[in-house]
């Protein structure tokens, strides 16, 4: 062996030992944090995952010129319901819910289109309705994936605000981009692409804040087989992600829950996985608790121009 080699050897070992007494010095908490944590990275599949208890689905009806396309859907109560459509338009509706919360029917109350500043509606790609959340302020957010923004709506129909952009939004990828929103209970709204504007670990977000505009939120842990397409905060303050996989065999869903804190999120836990084709293309997700006091998972599936179902599907989170 030369000199050399054995200084850079000895040199290694010193660094080492330091990094080990480093880690010995981090509070229990910390260092009891999976690896999966760090990584950003699903390494291992879970133990078990609760069984998928659904309440109702219920098939919606078409709108006016044939095209539904729902991508994101928001709600306070499982009741009053608000959906986005990739093809830019909003729908207000009210739920009619029968024995054991099934639904009957459905009230469309309003159909709007999505305006842009000057209150013109949005057209071509402009358009492209991924996600929508209900703020503190009680006004919508819609996120968009073709031209990524975040917009707000204090009325249904009225003008549209940009909440302007993070450097990201311009390198994401058309039609990957900003799929998820979810308004947070201390008034900051996140959001989340389907697929990261570079090579990183986990899935990175960003989160608004109406004092400061757009800055970096938490990093998405990985799961490599699904990728996020919407998120909803629960009455319980976690936050909830609906991902999605596309196969031969059709979609599979699953939705994760996570404690975020900032910049910080926790490893997650999985309260739902759907089989193949068991639902359509869900895309959208809204968390709400029942007169039971369970929390519910309402979500909305995306018929990609009728060539699958346009429907809601309303699960119990067993865990």
């Amino acid at each position: 062996m030369c000199p050399g080699i054995g200084k850079r050897m000895k040199a290694a070992r010193v660094i080492a030992s330091a990094l080990l007494g480093l880690t010995a010095l981090l509070p229990a908490a910390l260092q009891a944090q999976p690896a999966t944590y760090y990584a950003g990275v699903v390494q291992h599949e879970p133990a078990s995952i609760p069984a998928t208890q659904v309440v109702a689905r219920y098939r919606l009806p078409l709108m006016s010129g044939g095209i539904n396309d729902f991508s994101g859907i928001a709600t306070s109560d499982g009741n009053t319901v608000y959906m986005v459509s990739d093809h830019g338009f909003i729908v207000s509706a009210r739920l009619q819910r029968g024995y054991g919360q099934r639904i009957d029917g459905v009230e469309i109350r309003q159909v709007a289109l999505l305006n842009d500043e000057n209150g013109h509606p949005l057209t071509g790609s402009m358009r492209d309705a991924e996600g929508v959340t209900i703020g503190r302020d009680g006004a919508l957010y819609v996120s968009f994936e073709q031209h990524n923004r975040v917009m707000r709506y204090r009325q249904l129909g009225g003008r549209g605000e940009d909440l302007g952009a993070h450097v990201d939004f311009a390198r994401l990828r058309a039609g990957r981009g900003l799929e998820a929103v979810a308004a947070a209970p201390d008034g900051r709204v996140y959001a989340i692409p389907e697929r990261p504007a570079r090579a990183t670990y986990g899935f990175p977000s960003y989160v608004w804040n109406p004092r400061g505009g757009w800055g970096d939120g938490f990093r998405l842990p990985m799961d490599l087989q699904f990728l996020p397409v919407g998120a909803s905060f629960g009455p319980d303050g976690l936050l909830y992600v609906l991902e999605r996989e596309h196969g031969p065999r059709g979609f599979r869903s699953q939705v994760r829950r996570f404690t975020v804190n900032g910049e910080g999120i926790s490893a997650g836990q999985w309260v739902m996985r759907s089989d193949y084709g068991q639902f359509g293309n869900l895309e959208g997700i809204s968390v709400f608790r029942d007169w039971n006091g369970r929390i519910r998972l309402l979500m909305v599936s995306d018929d990609d121009l009728q060539t699958g179902p346009s429907e809601l599907v309303d699960v119990v989170v067993n865990r």
